[in-house]
């Protein structure tokens, strides 16, 4: 395998740790302004290399696709979500936004964590309509990238692009029951799409299947604070409460615990990196799912003061004025590498 190395960008905070030491699929990340300010000040990078192969356990997420706009989706959520993403329109509408600069920077290390030699068969799992695939083909001289998503409408919008996808393949399946023979992908991964899978065990149970041995399964995803106090639990609960009206019962932010996830199925996880982008704006536009965080906030400024503090120490500040709010904070991404046994 190649060496992992580290690489932070402008306008991030990175903690890096890697290990090399040995050789349905639908959940669109909807965000209804996915443009413009999202990566504002700068990126300090804290790297740590250590050995270490861990065996725990958890987390949880939807199953494929990758959307981009302000809300996410998941593998489990109300059927009145689920079918916004096969609505033709909708699909057409997240196609068309794009990736956003932040979004277009972990992408970057995205396809970096995948370490390609070439020739690889690459699984896009909730590909969506192939916003991540698209930048994926064009570092790739050959080899397939097969993209798999359990809504039809995304697929169809994927399949018939103006501008066709290189080396890019379509199959419709649910990311925990995966239409692909054992050992049959090099490469896998999912993209803000991991908290709409419902059965997150079962999806990256599927994923170890179809990779050949010592086969990668690259997770970026947004992740929380981990809970350390009864305050934080609660604060958890009410952003995920928020979150569901929109992505259904199944939806669930995760913490780094996605690591603990992929070890308890069997990987071993040579490389974790938890990325926090900054933001100092007015307005959530350009912020991932930001209006719903901010939903949250202004409920909580409400209803439960100390959960509002907490909100404002853990994640972001917000102060109000007429229809609008000044923000400032910062959100963090997982980018974890699975690595199936030889």
């Amino acid at each position: 395998m190649a060496d992992e190395h580290k690489h932070e960008h402008k306008a991030e905070h990175s903690h890096d740790h890697h290990d090399d030491t040995g050789g349905h699929a639908h959940g669109h990340d909807e965000q209804g302004h996915d443009h413009g300010h999202e990566a504002h000040g700068h990126e300090r990078a804290h790297t740590e290399e250590h050995d270490h192969k861990h065996e725990h356990g958890d987390a949880h997420e939807h199953a494929a696709h990758g959307h981009d706009h302000g809300h996410e989706h998941e593998h489990g959520h109300s059927h009145d979500h689920t079918s916004r993403f096969k609505d033709p329109a909708h699909a057409a509408e997240f196609d068309q936004r794009g990736l956003s600069d932040m979004r277009s920077q972990l992408t970057v290390k995205l396809i970096e964590a995948l370490t390609l030699k070439g020739g690889e068969t690459i699984l896009d799992l909730a590909t969506g309509t192939g916003r991540v695939a698209r930048p994926l083909s064009k570092q790739m001289q050959s080899g397939r990238i097969v993209g798999v998503d359990e809504a039809l409408a995304m697929l169809d919008i994927g399949h018939h692009h103006k501008d066709p996808i290189a080396r890019y393949e379509l199959s419709a399946g649910e990311a925990d029951k995966l239409p692909f023979k054992s050992g049959t992908f090099d490469r896998a991964f999912v993209s803000f799409s991991l908290h709409h899978f419902g059965n997150p065990a079962g999806v990256v149970g599927e994923v170890q299947r179809v990779l050949k041995a010592a086969g990668r399964f690259v997770v970026l995803d947004p992740v929380i604070e981990e809970s350390k106090d009864a305050i934080d639990v609660a604060l958890e609960a009410k952003i995920n409460q928020v979150f569901r009206r929109t992505h259904g019962e199944g939806f669930r932010f995760h913490t780094v615990s996605i690591e603990r996830l992929l070890t308890k199925a069997g990987y071993r996880v040579p490389r974790k990196s938890v990325i926090s982008y900054p933001f100092n704006q007015e307005g959530m536009d350009g912020i991932p799912t930001g209006r719903h965080w901010l939903e949250a906030a202004l409920e909580l400024e409400k209803e439960a003061p100390e959960l509002a503090e907490r909100m404002k120490k853990n994640y972001f500040t917000w102060h109000s004025h007429g229809a609008h709010a000044h923000v400032r904070g910062s959100f963090s991404y997982a980018l974890i590498t699975g690595v199936k046994p030889a």
